[in-house]
């Protein structure tokens, strides 16, 4: 709106106005000198002072309608600054204390207005950037400033992070400056945070001896870690930078190989693959790469790889296969059952025997297994001594105990377990073969048998031929006396005969029986 009131323009309408009665004043004179000349110098006169008077009475309503103008606009911009949604403020730029303050920064900051009156805007922030406030005020400059992001604390203690605009002014006579802040608290945290998990995953990604790298659509590098771009520099010779094509670090062939995963990657489909390669100096590599979408809302940009070291790994599968095929030769040249438990997985792999020796098909492979096909009685003589052996850091573990077979029928078994250790010196296997020796104990049993009939049946007419025999006259053989003796012993001898050869015959049964299994 164009302010009618301002001081050039009441100079102007003071001009013109004044322009305007000398030339009509003058000319009415004139016309009149030429009827009456006397009224010539009176009429000079009095135009005098009627345009001393109209002048006068003119500049005053100017002035008073400009003076009212700028009341108006004085209260139009102390409203505006007091209801203003952004906290305001003006200091003085001598003493650095509050003039002024809108009711957004009483609001926000928690104070009154009598405390901040009493306060300076060195008050209101950390004690550490007091110096850098005051490096700033000297080097302040006339005219509007954007003055960036500073701390500022609260009544409570609360800080916050607000962004300053700021521009120079007269107030009360004093040299001053008008300050208008935006709460940027929530905005300076995310982008903080943003920045440090930017940092911590830099760091990670560049911690790790894996390699890391993502390719564009238009097969460029955007970027990779710093194992992968030295791994780069190692082999190939070339120092790679971020934008560099694929054709830069790969041969032709190795290229459009390398190429397909992209592709397929970029069409959305995830890979694993393994790859082996014969280095100098150092022989067979292995890695373990996955190819990952990259998708951004939706659509996809490019494709991210991950490489990891699988030598070791792979080196362990080559010596546990060599060892598998070991295990399954002996397997053959023995009838034992011989079974392997993961103590960090709980796992137990049997060989074939166990079908063979047991019936078993199929049979779960977590240890819990074997603890139920255990006989009641014997599970602590069998189960607690193989945990106590575990648990005491000991190696060899053996122990006879009646164990399940598929018709549900205990047989006698021998079990032995040698405990491996990792290079941790902590127990990670159990290695052990099971013998079926219940025919073992039966035979034992039947000797047993034998024996005790043997002994005993032998005893009693052992016994009585010594009797006789003490009684026999040893000086006269001759001795008609001797007859019925010699005829007693003669019988405890059959006697004797016949035990024997039922001996004989059990022995033979129990032999026949060995020959059969």
């Amino acid at each position: 709106m164009i302010n009618l009131f301002s001081p050039l323009r009441t100079v102007m309408i003071f001009i013109i106005f004044g322009i305007i009665w000398l030339l009509t004043t003058e000319s009415l004179l004139r016309s009149l000198a030429e009827r009456i000349p006397t009224l010539f110098w009176h009429g000079h006169f009095l135009k005098g002072i009627v345009f001393i008077s109209i002048n006068g009475l003119l500049l005053y309503w100017l002035l008073n309608k400009y003076i009212t103008s700028l009341h108006h606009s004085e209260k139009a911009y102390i409203r505006i600054f007091k209801e203003s949604p952004h906290a305001m403020w003006i200091y003085d730029r001598n003493d650095l204390r509050f003039l002024k303050v809108n009711d957004a920064a009483l609001n926000i900051y928690g104070y009154t207005m009598e405390e901040f009156m009493r306060m300076t805007i060195l008050d209101i922030r950390p004690e550490e950037d007091i110096i850098k406030i005051l490096n700033n005020q000297a080097a302040y400059s006339e005219g509007f400033h954007t003055d960036g992001t500073w701390r500022h604390l609260k009544k409570d203690g609360t800080l916050m992070y607000i962004q300053i605009q700021s521009f120079g002014t007269s107030y009360n006579g004093k040299e001053a400056e008008v300050v208008s802040i935006w709460d940027v608290t929530d905005k300076y945290l995310a982008e903080e945070a943003l920045v440090q998990q930017e940092k911590l995953l830099n760091t990670i990604i560049n911690s790790t001896e894996d390699l890391i790298w993502a390719v564009s659509a238009d097969k460029q590098f955007i970027a990779f870690n710093n194992p992968f771009q030295n791994t780069i520099q190692n082999f190939m010779g070339v120092k790679l930078e971020v934008g560099d094509n694929l054709t830069k670090v790969e041969t032709e062939s190795d290229y459009l190989r390398w190429r397909d995963f992209y592709d397929k990657g970029l069409r959305g489909e995830k890979q694993v693959i393994e790859e082996a390669r014969e280095l100098e100096g150092f022989g067979m590599a292995y890695a373990e790469i996955t190819f990952n979408p990259i998708a951004v809302e939706g659509k996809i940009t490019g494709v991210a790889c991950f490489a990891r070291d699988i030598t070791e790994r792979k080196q362990q599968e080559i010596q546990l296969k060599k060892a598998v095929e070991r295990y399954e030769i002996v397997s053959l040249a023995t009838n034992d059952v011989v079974w392997d438990w993961d103590l960090t997985t709980n796992k137990v792999i049997w060989n074939a025997n166990l079908k063979e020796l047991f019936g078993y098909e199929e049979v779960d492979d977590n240890v819990s297994w074997w603890k139920k096909m255990v006989h009641p009685d014997d599970y602590a003589k069998a189960v607690f001594t193989l945990e106590e052996v575990i648990r005491t850091r000991l190696k060899h573990w053996e122990v006879e105990y009646r164990f399940k077979n598929a018709e549900g029928e205990y047989r006698y078994v021998n079990d032995r377990g040698y405990v491996l250790y990792n290079e941790d010196d902590q127990p990670a296997r159990v290695i052990g073969a099971m013998q079926d020796i219940e025919d073992k104990k039966n035979y034992i049993e039947e000797l047993q048998k034998v024996a005790h009939m043997s002994s005993h049946g032998m005893r009693r007419p052992v016994a009585s031929m010594l009797g006789v025999v003490g009684l026999l006259n040893k000086e006269n053989f001759a001795d008609p006396e001797n007859l019925p003796l010699l005829e007693y012993v003669e019988k405890i001898a059959k006697e004797m005969d016949g035990i024997l050869h039922e001996v004989a015959d059990k022995c033979n049964a129990i032999f026949m029986d060995v020959e059969k299994e």
